[in-house]
């Protein structure tokens, strides 16, 4: 049914009007695809109602669990749903949420609707390194928008997990966080396998991982995504929303540090192309999200290692559906060429593995 967008109008504007009873009846027009995302089937659209005789109106966005796995073997829309709506009202600026759909006949999947936040994303293809409008601000701007984004991993690793009902989120009895992320990427990787070819610097990379993994760290909520490309800025630049939180998870607080980095190094460094000018560097970033967090970095170069390793395993699944839809050629080899296998080989050469 998803592909069939009027139908999915249809049927989603009637869902829409028996939870908004005082707005009935409700219409979803203008639905079209996202051009972002790959690994959940996201449509826009605006939602209208007449209300006291005025025509309202308000944009959406529609999250349906893709019916074939992508980037991940599985996908959650539950969980997701419940990680943003247990963080409305905090510091964490997350879309307003209009409801949850379990039940696969309504749209042939389960869904969720949020209102989608006006504003503008940098962009990173192309890389908001070379053009794009972050590309284009005056350097104090630039600086601006990078910081407002580190506070927001910084108010994501502060926030009270337990008291605002993410406990769900805990790791497996007898399991570390880490360990059982390892575990989860390990099982991707294969799966990833199972689907195309071996990967032997993946497994090179997790056996390191698991060799030299940090005890006694601190647990706190990661958005598991950050990155410039998930946050949306007002013309002003203030970070008015921050998006994707499929993989959400608890984790070490200074993960999501460490993936904001190596996501903005493999968008330069790793297609070999200069870093924007006026981005802060990496020291000041540490240093900012230590004050704002109030957590220690002592363990990033370690999750330096994983992130990028997590970053190889995406691209790995990204550059094979790109090849296997005829968006990429065979002979570009995007799954194992890409910027977050470059930042792999990295490390692998500086560490020895």
């Amino acid at each position: 049914m998803i592909d069939d967008l009027n139908r999915v109008a249809t049927r989603l504007g009637q869902w829409l009007a028996q939870r908004r009873p005082d707005c009935a009846p409700v219409e979803v027009a203008e639905l079209k695809r996202s051009e972002g995302g790959y690994s959940n089937v996201t449509l826009l659209g605006r939602l209208e109602w007449t209300q006291d005789a005025r025509r309202e109106s308000l944009d959406i966005v529609l999250r349906v669990q893709p019916q074939s796995s992508s980037v991940y073997p599985d996908c959650d829309i539950q969980r997701q749903y419940r990680v943003m709506q247990a963080l409305a009202g905090s510091d964490v600026p997350v879309p307003e949420l209009l409801g949850l759909e379990v039940d696969s006949t309504v749209l042939g999947a389960p869904f969720f609707v949020m209102l989608r936040i006006a504003g503008r994303v940098p962009n990173e293809n192309p890389p908001y390194h070379v053009q794009g409008w972050l590309h284009d601000l005056p350097e104090p701007d630039v600086r601006r928008r990078w910081f407002n984004g580190v506070d927001a991993i910084a108010a994501i690793a502060r926030v009270d997990w337990r008291a605002r009902g993410l406990d769900f989120l805990q790791p497996r009895p007898g399991r570390t966080a880490l360990a059982q992320q390892l575990d989860y990427y390990r099982d991707a990787v294969e799966w990833a396998e199972r689907l195309h070819r071996p990967y032997p610097h993946l497994h090179r990379a997790y056996q390191w991982l698991v060799e030299n993994q940090p005890v006694d760290e601190p647990l706190a909520l990661s958005w598991a995504d950050a990155k410039l490309g998930n946050c949306v800025y007002h013309d002003d630049g203030r970070l008015v929303g921050v998006l994707d939180w499929e993989q959400a998870t608890l984790a070490s607080p200074v993960d999501d540090l460490a993936w904001w980095l190596m996501l903005d190094e493999s968008l330069c460094t790793g297609y070999g192309l200069p870093r924007l000018a006026g981005l802060p560097s990496r020291e000041e970033t540490v240093a900012h999200w230590e004050r704002a967090s109030g957590f220690s970095a002592r363990h990033l170069p370690y999750y330096d290692v994983f992130a990028a390793w997590r970053m190889a395993y995406v691209m790995a699944r990204i550059g094979t559906v790109f090849m296997e839809r005829g968006w990429a050629p065979r002979e570009s080899d995007m799954d194992i060429r890409n910027g977050g296998a470059t930042l792999l080989a990295m490390h692998a050469a500086r560490l020895g593995f």
